[in-house]
């Protein structure tokens, strides 16, 4: 789910770029990080602090902007901006079920990865 919500925000980046509302030669590095606290969603973003500076922009300001360039999605119920800046990801439950699914379809080959086979360490 992170990797997905990370791609969604590089989206919102950079349809924000193609508007111009953030310079191209900004190269976000975009973290997405499971909340301590339910309260402010399941996964949560600096993305909008740390893009503030180079774009030149208030970081509450960005992060509304972001979230308005974020595409739709099927699992994310909803999305809010906390504190000075971060953006919270509320995600939907049948959403989180879906690696059950992807368990049982893979079975015992869930979680095995081709990565580095055959090289040295």
């Amino acid at each position: 789910m992170k990797k997905h919500l990370e791609a969604l925000l590089q989206g919102a980046v950079d349809a924000l770029k193609e508007r111009g509302s953030i310079t191209g030669e900004i190269v976000p590095d975009i973290l997405v990080e499971r909340t301590r606290d339910a309260r402010h969603g399941d996964f949560a973003s600096n993305l909008a602090l740390t893009l503030a500076k180079p774009a030149r922009s208030n970081p509450r300001q960005l992060a509304q902007r972001i979230i308005d360039a974020l595409p739709d999605d099927a699992a994310v119920e909803r999305v809010e901006i906390a504190g000075p800046g971060f953006i919270n990801f509320f995600v939907r439950l049948q959403s989180q079920c879906q690696v059950i699914e992807a368990i049982h379809e893979q079975g015992h080959f869930f979680g095995r990865s081709e990565i580095g086979k055959g090289q040295k360490v």
